[in-house]
């Protein structure tokens, strides 16, 4: 049966991205790269919040932080922000301080409290970009480069692949990971999508190991094997949905987010729903979000 999809927010993001569920405060949080704002969903009570950064800040990608609050990654490098204590923005890094053309975009926490990320150009679609492991000491490690649009970070549940994509290259990877030490290593192609439509976005892990991509331009969540096969196919109420999430208190709702992007005003008359929050349940289970430990 085609699941029930729900629009929680009509938040008309310019480009939502990164949402995450917090077992804590229980609402979903995720950004708008391109206000930039932090912003939250409570599905207890309904209620949006929207936090305005400002100071030029371009926000790719937040994670939970173990000693509470987030981490934020952004065009000027790292920030430690908590918006129940004053919200004031603490720096502790820029790994491209010499590449003010660049942002963050896609990360994540792996289990061992580690941050990674990639960065891009925001313009220029060419391999400026990088992925940053961020340790929990602080301490900035490059771990892969010539990125164009980095995407799709997420790890099987045993710990022992990472998943990593080029939006612009059209290809999610598979690596073997160390949790221990945090490398990646015999980096192959997990799925292609040069020769199908649709550019891969976002991913989430379910508990059985298999992956769900935002489609861009396709409007497709897509389910994907442990081995690169398509499982199943569902179409969204948008054309370009970004990134999803499992969340909720058993983690048996599957959010996501969608951007406005390039969007002329008949698009808009077409799509009213276009750069909402929505979610659906997909009949499996996701399994939690890991933090920043540092």
């Amino acid at each position: 049966m085609k699941p029930e999809i729900t629009c929680l927010v009509r938040a008309a993001d310019m480009l939502g991205e990164v949402p995450l569920w917090c077992d804590r405060t229980r609402k979903l949080w995720w950004v708008d790269v391109m206000r930039p704002a932090l912003q939250s969903y409570d599905p207890a009570t309904g209620e949006h919040t929207a936090q305005f950064l400002g100071n030029g800040l371009q926000l790719g990608a937040i994670a939970l932080r173990e000693q509470g609050g987030f981490l934020l990654a952004t065009n000027h490098g790292f920030y430690l922000f908590d918006p129940e204590q004053g919200g004031v923005l603490e720096l502790i890094g820029n790994p491209e301080a010499d590449k003010p053309g660049n942002r963050m975009n896609d990360g994540r926490c792996d289990r061992a409290g580690r941050f990674w990320v990639g960065s891009m150009h925001d313009i220029r679609r060419e391999p400026l970009g990088t992925l940053y492991r961020l340790d929990v000491d602080t301490g900035c490690q490059a771990m892969l480069g010539n990125i164009v649009v980095p995407n799709a970070l997420a790890w099987s549940p045993d710990d022992k692949t990472m998943y990593f994509a080029d939006t612009h290259l059209l290809v999610i990877w598979a690596f073997d990971y160390d949790i221990d030490d945090g490398v990646i290593s015999n980096q192959r192609v997990f799925k292609d999508w040069s020769h199908q439509a649709g550019r891969p976005d976002g991913t989430a892990v379910d508990a059985e190991g298999y992956l769900w991509n935002c489609m861009v331009g396709t409007g497709q969540l897509v389910r994907m094997a442990p081995d690169g096969c398509v499982d199943r196919v569902i179409q969204t109420p948008v054309r370009n949905p970004t990134c999803p999430a499992f969340g909720g208190d058993d983690l048996s709702t599957l959010f996501f987010t969608s951007h406005t992007l390039r969007m002329t005003p008949q698009d808009s008359v077409q799509e009213p729903l276009a750069g909402g929050l929505f979610a659906l349940t997909p009949g499996v289970s996701g399994l939690p979000e890991p933090r920043f430990r540092g």
